[in-house]
C-alpha cells in the first residue's frame, strides 16, 4: 500500500486541507469488515422538515435549479473535487473505445474530460428532464453556460482557455447517444443489447447514495452499475461519506450514509478493486468526500 500527498490546487475551498492519493488491494474482502453501528437506511427528517426522497425526483428535481447551484460559478466543494481529480483520473486510464456517464444528470463535463481518451461516450440518466436537457446541449440549444467548469477542465489538462469552443464540439462529436438508466435494473441502461457489459470505462458521480434508501439497495445498485462494465474495464465513482443529505434549489433530499468500508466492501463485491499495481486504479479523499478508480476483475 502506499499513500502520499497530491499537489493542491490554489483555491480558498481548498485551503488548510489533506488530500491523500491512496492505492490499496481490496481483493481481500475482510480486509475492509462492513462497520455495524451505522444507519442501514436514509435518514427521513431533518430539524423537523421531511426530506425528499427518490419518488419525488420526477415532480421536484429541477435540472434548472441543479445547474445553477453547482455549474455557474463552480464554489461547491464537491463539485471542484470532481473537476480537480476527473481529468487525472482519466489521463491515468488512458485511450478507451467506449465511456458511459451513468446518472449524469443535465451534465456534460464528465463527457468533456474524455473528448480526447473516448472513440464513443455514452450518456444515461434517470429523469426525462435531464435527458430532454442533454439532448438540447448535443443539438447546441441549450441556454445553459458551461464556461467556468470547463475552463476549470482545461486548467488541469495544462491547456489554454481559447480552445473552450474547440472543447465542447469535440464533445458533442463523441456522444453517441442518451439513454435511459436505473439503477435497481438489471441491465440498468436501456442502451443496445450489443453494447451493455462492454463499456471500458463507467462513470458515475453523486449518484447511487441519493437513489438508494437502504443499504441492501446500495449494494444492488453498485452490482446492476458494474454490470455494464466490460471485465478489465474501469468504474470511476465520486461520491459523500457519512452524510444523510444534501440540498439545492432550495430543496432537500436524503442520502444514505455510507462509509469508505462499505464503499470498497460494495465494489470489491460486485467485482471491483483499487490494484496498487494498476496506474487506471486510485482513491481520492478529501473533507468526506471521495473519486475512486477501481478495475473489474476478469
Amino acid at each position: 500500500m502506499s499513500i502520499f500527498s497530491e499537489a493542491l490546487p490554489k483555491s480558498p475551498l481548498f485551503a488548510m486541507t489533506v488530500i491523500t492519493e491512496t492505492q490499496t488491494n481490496a481483493s481481500d474482502e475482510s480486509s475492509f469488515p462492513i462497520i455495524q453501528n451505522i444507519p442501514t437506511e436514509v435518514v427521513r427528517e431533518l430539524d423537523g422538515e421531511k426530506l425528499l426522497d427518490r419518488t419525488t425526483f420526477f415532480t421536484e428535481f429541477s435540472t434548472n435549479a441543479y445547474l445553477e447551484d453547482f455549474y455557474t460559478k463552480v464554489d461547491d466543494p464537491a463539485m471542484q473535487m470532481v473537476l480537480t481529480f476527473l481529468p487525472n483520473i482519466v489521463a491515468r486510464i488512458g485511450k478507451v473505445e467506449k465511456m458511459l456517464d451513468f446518472g449524469a444528470g443535465p451534465t456534460i463535463h464528465v463527457a468533456a474530460c474524455f473528448r480526447e481518451t473516448a472513440n464513443e461516450i455514452h450518456l444515461a440518466d434517470y429523469l426525462p428532464q435531464n435527458r430532454d436537457e442533454l439532448c438540447q446541449w448535443v443539438n447546441n440549444k441549450s441556454k445553459f453556460n458551461w464556461t467556468v467548469p470547463l475552463r476549470m477542465i482545461l486548467t488541469r489538462e495544462g491547456q489554454s482557455w481559447d480552445k473552450l469552443a474547440r472543447v465542447e464540439q469535440e464533445t458533442r462529436d463523441k456522444i453517441i447517444n442518451i439513454y435511459h438508466c436505473d439503477v435497481f435494473s438489471n441491465p440498468s441502461v436501456d442502451c443496445p443489447k450489443e453494447i451493455f457489459g462492454q463499456f471500458d470505462a463507467l462513470v458515475t458521480i453523486f449518484c447511487v447514495e441519493y437513489c438508494c434508501n437502504t443499504l441492501s439497495e446500495y449494494y444492488s445498485a453498485i452490482k446492476n452499475i458494474a454490470s455494464a462494465v466490460k471485465p478489465g474495464g474501469y468504474m470511476i465513482y465520486g461520491g459523500v461519506f457519512e452524510e444523510t443529505w444534501c440540498s439545492f434549489g432550495g430543496r432537500k433530499f436524503t442520502c444514505l450514509y455510507i462509509t469508505k468500508e462499505v464503499m470498497l466492501d460494495a465494489l470489491a463485491k460486485a467485482g471491483f478493486h483499487v490494484e496498487e499495481n494498476d496506474r487506471g486504479c486510485v482513491l481520492y479523499e478529501i473533507n468526506g468526500m471521495f473519486m475512486v478508480s477501481a478495475k473489474k476483475q476478469f
